[in-house]
């Protein structure tokens, strides 16, 4: 868990809060715990080097489309532009195909050039900004 929430909390691309760097400890053991989240690690050497966190709680809604808020990707920088974040979200994105999930979105700092990136690669269109 410590590891995990170190990753978190050093990434900065994960930053979308002015005033907090990254979720409570609490929140992130629920996140892991939730059945209605996808969370997956990607680890080296037993190492943890990266994780994905998806909510899909809209699956049970009676509503044709189904979506998923795609919550974190994060990988180590000495592992970044090895595939890892393309791996984790590609399997996280079959295992919401599997419960009925056929839209995922995102938020993301709007200054963080890399993410923002990373998500147009995967498909996402910049939507609203907010302040």
């Amino acid at each position: 868990m410590d590891d995990l929430y170190e990753i978190g909390k050093n990434t900065i691309e994960l930053k979308v809060s002015s005033t907090e760097d990254f979720i409570s400890i609490d929140e992130l053991r629920y996140s892991i715990e939730n059945p209605e989240n996808i969370f997956l690690v990607a680890e080296n050497n037993n190492k943890i080097i990266g994780f994905i966190y998806a909510n899909s709680k809209d699956k049970d809604k009676p509503f044709k489309d189904k979506y998923a808020c795609l919550v974190y990707l994060a990988v180590i920088p000495e592992f970044r532009r090895n595939y890892i974040a393309e791996k984790l979200y590609f399997e996280c994105e079959n295992r919401l195909k599997e419960v009925g999930i056929n839209f995922i979105y995102g938020w993301a700092n709007a200054d963080s050039n890399p993410i923002i990136k990373l998500m147009k690669k995967y498909g996402f269109s910049e939507g609203h900004r907010y302040i």
